[in-house]
């Protein structure tokens, strides 16, 4: 893997973290507090029941109590599982209790969904579940937010189309990351929006190690998830530049379990490979990390939350800090 001299610098951009929630809340909530002094744009909380994490919004309640600057939102959320009204007073409440730093991230649903056996909403339904949000807020005089999950073509385009901002998950690679704002700027533009408007947020799984087979392994369940895309959106999932993966995403993508999301020692995981990885998450030392962020960065992505991979993700975020934030000018 190529890297950088450890005296380059490369322009910041804004940094939020995707945090799942700890059994122990405690830890939690001193996490998002270390986010926030490290100057962390957003803690953006998980919010997948089947898999047993704790409720974001009780997650949620307890670090606005414990912050004072950091945005505060779930990361994300849907609409099958979460009653539209639930949703609406569970982050009016966030919104009081924070002074006025929530947001919301909301899609179709993923692991929330098809792990408790259901199927994911229709872009038709998530469009009207937002409206209603929005008129309820109104009601109530509360703004908030709303970022759009997304990654396949239509989710993508509806981003464009009806979100505050979008929640892209798509992978690392320049050539992911342009594709992903051309289709925004797309749906903004046929809906009559200015797409400068949106504010666009790539998530990147991510793995720090300065061995290589350690931070694959580390990264390898982000990248198995997102190679799941060669099978819900074929024609899209990889530009040209990356074609040459397709075989290796299709491997992978057949075996995914959902039930193991994230989970480091599922056995997909092990079909994933460095190309895979390499494209699909930011993973390798300090300086390569770095890199991958400029590169992300001069394709447009001005906004990156930091999704920490493996089963310690503190440690992760510590050593972004501490190792890879000093590089970034």
């Amino acid at each position: 893997m190529t890297s950088l001299g450890a005296g380059t610098k490369v322009r910041r951009v804004k940094l939020d973290a995707l945090v799942v929630p700890e059994p122990d809340l405690k830890v939690t909530v001193d996490l998002v507090r270390f986010l926030e002094s490290s100057g962390f744009h957003c803690a953006w909380i998980a919010d997948s029941p089947p898999l047993g994490w704790p409720d974001v919004y009780v997650t949620l309640g307890l670090a606005s109590v414990a912050t004072s600057r950091i945005t505060l939102a779930p990361g994300v959320t849907n609409p099958i599982t979460r009653h539209g009204s639930v949703t609406a007073n569970a982050l009016a409440t966030i919104h009081r209790l924070s002074g006025g730093r929530a947001a919301l991230g909301i899609g179709v649903g993923y692991s929330a969904v098809r792990a408790a056996g259901l199927r994911p909403a229709t872009l038709a339904t998530l469009t009207e579940y937002v409206a209603d949000l929005r008129r309820t807020w109104e009601a109530r005089n509360v703004s908030i937010p709303i970022y759009i999950a997304a990654s396949g073509p239509k989710a993508l385009l509806a981003a464009g189309r009806l979100g505050d901002g979008a929640m892209v998950t798509v992978g690392t690679h320049p050539a992911l990351v342009r594709r992903a704002l051309a289709q925004i700027r797309q749906g903004a533009e046929r809906a009559g929006r200015d797409p400068r408007d949106i504010d666009v947020v790539f998530l990147a799984g991510m793995a720090i190690a300065d061995d290589w087979e350690e931070a694959k392994r580390e990264a390898s369940p982000v990248a198995a998830r997102r190679a799941k895309d060669a099978e819900f959106h074929p024609e899209f999932f990889l530009p040209p530049e990356l074609e040459h993966l397709r075989a290796d995403a299709e491997r992978v993508a057949r075996a995914y379990d959902v039930k193991r999301h994230v989970d480091p020692d599922a056995p997909h995981n092990r079909l994933v490979t460095d190309e895979l990885v390499d494209a699909l998450a930011l993973a390798g030392t300090p300086a390569r990390c770095a890199q991958k962020l400029e590169a992300m960065r001069e394709a447009g992505a001005a906004r990156v939350a930091l999704f920490p991979a493996g089963t310690e993700r503190r440690q992760v975020l510590e050593r972004f800090v501490h190792a890879v934030l000093p590089r970034l000018a």
